[in-house]
């Protein structure tokens, strides 16, 4: 059952819902009318421990490696004073997990949301560094004209517990929902007017909530949101997928190496998704993961019918 507090509800799943996906009639009610009222929801005990432990480790060597000066080309996302880095996750196969890349709970979920093979067009993640002095401006992912329903939605997973002292992501519930485009600063921008959010405020403020680790969070990537100090020493890693519907067109195509593109095409039998993209040359280092172009164009090919909208 959600929690009745004004947070994003909570789904709290059974090992059984975890592992098979088969999600109760009643937490699956609860998850899809949550999400359609507030533009997100948490699936809690959607992800194994261990895995998270595991990959966290792994993203850690990465992440000192990014800070250390060694990669070429990082994306900080709003700029480096916010401390929130673009990372991809480790693309080798020891790491590929299908409990993340193809999680079942999820998948369940975001079905009844999107419809019929829900696909996998971004795998990045919001790493947050301690201690950095800016915050984000509050924005939402995708820009532009819109359709009034869901049609891309990313599903996070933070790799430590998060909470507001290490940087939990601020949210304006309901957001989804009650916007026009005279709420941004221009057309083709995310970023929401200062006027705007204080008028939302008013009826709505922002939250920070507190996430689990082994939790995964499912946000329409019209809500409004904002990265926001991390104020531990900590590293704060949340990984971040993005899915949309099949019928949207979107013209992301994920970058994944060669060696393993075979895993990659499996993943998407066991939660009945879309999994794909484009495959580069990674042998003799000649392209390293850390390094792939960031691109966050999360609208349709569909440009000219979304211009009449």
């Amino acid at each position: 059952m959600p929690i009745k507090i004004d947070c994003p509800a909570v789904i709290k799943l059974s090992d059984i819902e975890r592992t098979t996906g088969h999600l109760s009639p009643s937490n699956l009610y609860h998850a899809v009318t949550a999400f359609h009222n507030d533009g997100v929801i948490v699936l809690d005990n959607a992800i194994p421990i261990d895995i998270i432990d595991k990959l966290n480790e792994r993203m850690m060597v990465d992440t000192d490696r990014i800070m250390s000066g060694t990669v070429k080309g990082v994306h900080w996302n709003q700029g480096i004073e916010c401390g929130n880095i673009s990372q991809v996750p480790p693309l080798v196969k020891d790491y590929l997990f299908p409990e993340i890349y193809a999680n079942k709970p999820a998948s369940t979920v975001l079905t009844q949301l999107l419809g019929p093979k829900p696909e996998l067009h971004y795998v990045r993640s919001n790493t947050l560094i301690g201690h950095a002095p800016e915050r984000q401006d509050v924005h939402r992912d995708i820009k532009g004209r819109h359709i009034p329903a869901s049609t891309a939605i990313a599903m996070n997973v933070c790799l430590i517990d998060a909470h507001a002292q290490n940087g939990s992501t601020e949210i304006w519930l309901g957001s989804h929902r009650e916007q026009t485009l005279d709420d941004y600063v221009a057309i083709t921008s995310g970023d929401v007017k200062k006027t705007s959010l204080e008028r939302r405020r008013q009826v709505r403020p922002p939250v920070q909530p507190t996430l689990p680790k082994g939790s995964l969070v499912l946000r329409d990537l019209r809500l409004w949101h904002a990265g926001m100090h991390n104020e531990t020493d900590e590293v704060r890693v949340m990984l971040a997928l993005v899915y949309t519907a099949g019928w949207y067109k979107n013209p992301l195509l994920p970058p994944w190496p060669k060696s393993i593109q075979t895993e990659v095409e499996a993943l998407g039998a066991i939660n009945d998704t879309w999994v794909g993209g484009t495959f580069y040359d990674d042998e003799d280092g000649k392209k390293e993961y850390l390094a792939i172009e960031f691109d966050g164009n999360f609208g349709t090919s569909f440009e000219d019918l979304m211009a009449v909208v």
